[in-house]
């Protein structure tokens, strides 16, 4: 399957995971497809790895996963308290996603890059 096919597939399963907010079978199909077409996304790339590198990427996925969630949530917590704020809750909390994400995937590839050249410099 072409890049290009799975990248319009994972778009559209997240297009439809937002859409059915009430149906959660359905809306929970669409978040596994996804996880599904992203890892066919990423696959010429993963080869390349070895298995230590993937483990090592795998757990710092699941940290960050876990730390960008955290940030995200007292974020919101501390952006609906802040008087400053007022009125301006929904974009504070949409930067705030919005840089919570970029940092954390700044991070996981900032971390693969540094083990792409570990490999290549053993070769």
């Amino acid at each position: 399957m072409s890049k290009n096919k799975v990248f319009y597939l994972i778009l559209l399963c997240l297009f439809i995971s937002i859409v059915m907010k009430s149906f959660d079978v359905i809306r929970m199909i669409a978040n596994v497809s996804c996880f599904v077409f992203v890892l066919l996304y990423v696959k010429e790339e993963i080869k390349t790895y070895t298995r230590k590198a993937l483990a090592i990427l795998s757990i710092c996925f699941l940290f960050l996963v876990g730390f960008c969630t955290f940030i995200i949530l007292k974020g919101q917590a501390v952006i609906k308290d802040h008087p400053f704020l007022t009125g301006w809750e929904t974009i504070a909390i949409v930067l705030l996603i919005i840089v919570s994400i970029n940092t954390c995937a700044f991070i996981l590839r900032k971390v693969s890059n540094r083990l792409k050249r570990l490999k290549t410099d053993r070769l």
